[in-house]
């Protein structure tokens, strides 16, 4: 069957579409969801909306993921890809020349937790695109820590934006054997620390915490930040729940953790509190 009309849509509005499909899918979308959507959407026949998912895996912009037998579609990470508006996430040794203010992170896969892929790592990437580096109403965040670092993405986005210094923490091996080789692709040995240590031996005041960790330990921290943090400092939470959010605000209250920002994606949340 020919392919219907494509509406005057370039072929780049369909390629940007469905990898925002993609990443935005509050569940794993197999290649027959994303073709009937194309398909609807874009005035194609199944056949050829197929074909046009095939070729943005040949391109690297989507692959091909299995669970449990399944087949899958999800971003591809074999090219410069946007994660954020301002921030692009691009594999070593892809050329890439950034746009305006975009800030270009490179990261290499791997096994940590912190590709991209996963939309806690996205909220959490917006929520410091707001902060307004490298100043905000709190002054600059002169130190940063990443808790549970992962690949190191979060950090890296942090020195990116303009923290002066971050530390990186993270007690599993091979997230810091990956977190490090991010950092040396980025060039930022000298601004981001890794710490293989627990929080409790740690002793340094904190401008800014990252933490995309599940709710049982984000409140679990709540001790330690508030012996850990300066007034008026910043904390970025990621990796909870939208149903979860209320359980958080009850232990980060607002009288003491106002809200600077909120955002969800695919069920999930992230919020940046500020102390008082």
């Amino acid at each position: 069957m020919a392919a219907k009309r494509s509406g005057g849509r370039s072929a780049e509005d369909w390629g940007r579409t469905a990898c925002r499909w993609v990443m935005e899918s509050d569940r794993k979308m197999t290649v027959s969801d994303l073709a009937a959507r194309l398909a609807g959407r874009f005035e194609l026949s199944r056949c050829e909306a197929r074909r046009r998912i095939r070729s943005l895996i040949e391109q690297g912009r989507l692959t091909y993921v299995y669970h449990f037998g399944q087949s899958y579609v999800d971003l591809g990470f074999q090219r410069p890809t946007a994660i954020t508006p301002g921030i692009v996430l691009c594999p070593p040794g892809c050329a890439h020349s950034p746009a305006g203010e975009t800030i270009t992170v490179i990261l290499e896969p791997g096994a940590a937790f912190g590709d991209g892929r996963h939309p806690t790592t996205r909220l959490a990437a917006q929520g410091l695109e707001t902060l307004g580096y490298p100043e905000t109403d709190a002054g600059p965040h002169h130190r940063g820590i990443d808790i549970g670092t992962g690949s190191g993405i979060l950090a890296i986005v942090a020195a990116r934006l303009g923290v002066a210094r971050v530390d990186a923490v993270d007690i599993d091996p091979c997230a810091l054997s990956e977190a490090r080789r991010n950092i040396d692709h980025n060039r930022l040995g000298r601004q981001i620390t890794l710490r293989p240590e627990a929080l409790e031996h740690l002793d340094t005041h904190y401008d800014l915490i990252m933490a995309n960790l599940r709710l049982p330990t984000l409140c679990g921290l709540a001790p330690w930040i508030e012996s850990h943090t300066h007034l008026r400092a910043h904390l970025l939470f990621s990796g909870f729940r939208e149903q979860e959010r209320p359980a958080l605000r009850k232990t980060y209250p607002e009288c003491r953790y106002p809200i600077r920002w909120s955002g969800t994606q695919a069920g999930w949340c992230a919020l940046v509190l500020q102390r008082r």
